[in-house]
């Protein structure tokens, strides 16, 4: 009778499919409040931190070194604040050429038109996705920056 209640009570629990029952989210005091950033894998790490800081003007936060000693992980961003978006740019010996598997990387900017006709100067191409609120760049390794300004609200 004992194993009969607790096959009863596994059913229960598992529901009627056999697998655990999914909740509608973690609980409200762990659920995540916000994204903080984004990570590449990168080939050329120094070249990737450089292009970062000169072309969009992030700000080394913080690196994270190899057991060795030498940089593994460069936290850029525009401030180092608690509520601060990051771009980590991590090493990887196994990283191929060509753009990462995430789609893309989202700046929110003051003026989207502004920035790509700057980057243009800079020798940087964008491709115009919504004018004057969504430009497409790509970093030295081909990853996509998407240059994004709010429109106006109506």
């Amino acid at each position: 009778m004992k194993s009969w209640t607790m096959a009863a009570a596994i059913v229960v629990v598992m529901g009627l499919s056999g697998s655990p029952a999914l909740a509608d989210g973690p609980p409200a005091n762990l659920k995540p409040s916000k994204v903080d950033g984004a990570g590449l894998n990168v080939m050329d790490l120094e070249a990737q931190k450089a292009w970062f800081s000169t072309r969009l003007g992030m700000n080394l936060i913080n690196t994270i070194k190899a057991p060795d000693g030498s940089p593994r992980e460069y936290i850029m961003g525009y401030g180092g604040g608690p509520d601060a978006a990051i771009v980590a740019l991590l090493k990887s010996p196994q990283r191929q050429p060509g753009p990462n598997a995430m789609g893309r990387i989202i700046l929110g900017v003051p003026n989207a038109k502004g920035l790509a006709d700057w980057l243009k100067t800079q020798g940087v191409d964008s491709r115009q996705v919504i004018p004057n609120v969504a430009y497409f760049v790509a970093d030295p390794e081909g990853n996509t920056i998407e240059l994004y300004t709010a429109p106006p609200q109506k």
